[in-house]
């Protein structure tokens, strides 16, 4: 097996894979929703692309990190760190695409 070299920390690099699908996945649900007008499918798009980001993402960083010889005890950490963050993710965007009630003056 050939000595990989990254510019940064193959850490660094998962977490701004992860950073990126974030913010990818959720401009596209966003467009999503304002085109069909309907917050849950925006959502659902949304939840789905994020996943199938964190997915690749975590694909790559095993196999950088066996690259790179990372021990197991930060390899974990790293995963669970991750999942964590996916976990918030999948907070914050459940927030932004929740049906809003409008209480209206009579």
């Amino acid at each position: 097996m050939d000595v990989v070299y990254y510019s940064y920390p193959v850490d660094a690099i998962l977490y701004m894979y992860l950073g990126a699908t974030a913010v990818v996945s959720l401009i596209i649900g966003l467009l999503v929703w304002r085109l069909f007008k309907r917050g849950a499918v925006g959502f659902w798009t949304t939840l789905v692309l994020s996943f199938v980001g964190l997915s690749l993402s975590l694909v790559w960083f095993q196999n950088a990190s066996v690259a790179v010889f990372m021990g197991t005890l930060p390899w974990l950490i790293n995963l669970v760190f991750s999942l964590l963050l996916y976990g918030l993710f999948v907070g914050i965007i459940y927030v932004a695409f929740r049906p809003r009630k409008l209480d209206r003056v009579k």
